[in-house]
Formats: structure tokens, C-alpha cells, sequence
């Protein structure tokens, strides 16, 4: 998804529908109600898509209110979401492809990619638990500890097995 209204015509083709209202805050937030996703409209393009994915999350994952996440159903169904609006909009390919066109940090890769810079570093702390220091893409591994970073397999150096 590049941009937020693709993500809201693949929103309606589902059956849901969007409503941006003022939701008494400056931060990036929603709520989904049954087939109906609010977001804040006081957020910038960006920052409503990725809402946006992670709300859909809840409206295909999300079973109850799970607003109360001391309880830990709740909390596992709120990852969950999460979890599914990072996979909706990025890939780690979509981060190699980022870095072959020259971005070299989150701020850059972020803008690229059409995300929040919060976003972006919850997803890459996300791609650590599920990849741990990185994961190979084509000819590429893409590293995530220590820091981000990309590395060309020049003629089969890596063992792939």
C-alpha cells in the first residue's frame, strides 16, 4: 500500500467504512466498532494509514472491548492487530527496496515507505521477536542488530542452508 487512499478503497471493497472525526487528541489513534474504523483527523496522511492498517486488524482479528490491557487476552489480541497492520503495509523486502534507492535511516526510510517514524520502529522491533538479528531477502540480507543495515551476498558468500 503506498498511500492512505488505497488503503481506504481496499477498506471499502471489505465492507468497512471509514469515518475521520476529531477524537479530542493530537495523537495518531482509532477505534474500530463494528464494520465502522474512526480515525483521528488531526493526523497527518501518514499516520492515519498506519492507524488505519492496524484497525483493520482489530475488524478482522479483534473478538470484544479489549480496551483493558492489563488483562492479558486483551493484550494478545492487541499485538495481533498490531502485528497484522505492520504485515499489510510493509514487508521486509519493501525495506530493502527502500535502501537500495538510497535511504540510510529511519527518518528517510519511514518517508519512503509513507509511515510514521513510530511506526517504522515499531515494525522493526516487531521484525527482531519474529526474525531475530535479520533475515535473508533475494541477495540480501537485511540486518536489524546492531543497528539496521543491508548486506549484498556477492557470489554466494552466505550459507543459505
Amino acid at each position: 500500500m503506498r498511500d492512505y487512499n488505497n488503503l481506504l478503497e481496499k477498506t471499502n471493497e471489505e465492507g468497512v467504512s471509514v469515518v475521520e472525526i476529531d477524537l479530542g487528541t493530537d495523537t495518531p489513534c482509532g477505534k474500530c466498532i463494528g464494520d465502522t474504523i474512526f480515525i483521528n483527523d488531526r493526523s497527518t496522511a501518514n499516520e492515519k494509514k498506519c492507524v488505519l492498517a492496524e484497525e483493520l486488524g482489530h475488524y478482522h482479528l479483534t473478538i470484544g472491548d479489549i480496551t483493558d490491557l492489563k488483562d492479558i487476552n486483551n493484550k494478545k489480541q492487541e499485538l495481533k492487530a498490531r502485528r497484522y497492520g505492520y504485515r499489510l503495509l510493509i514487508e521486509p523486502d519493501d525495506i530493502v527496496q527502500a535502501m537500495k534507492q538510497g535511504c540510510n535511516n529511519r527518518y528517510e526510510l519511514a518517508d519512503f515507505l509513507n509511515i510514521s517514524e513510530e511506526f517504522f520502529d515499531e515494525l522493526i522491533e516487531d521484525f527482531k521477536k519474529q526474525y531475530g538479528m535479520g533475515i535473508f531477502v533475494g541477495n540480501y540480507y537485511l540486518q536489524f542488530e546492531p543497528c539496521l543495515g543491508l548486506i549484498r551476498d556477492f557470489g554466494g558468500l552466505f550459507n543459505y542452508k
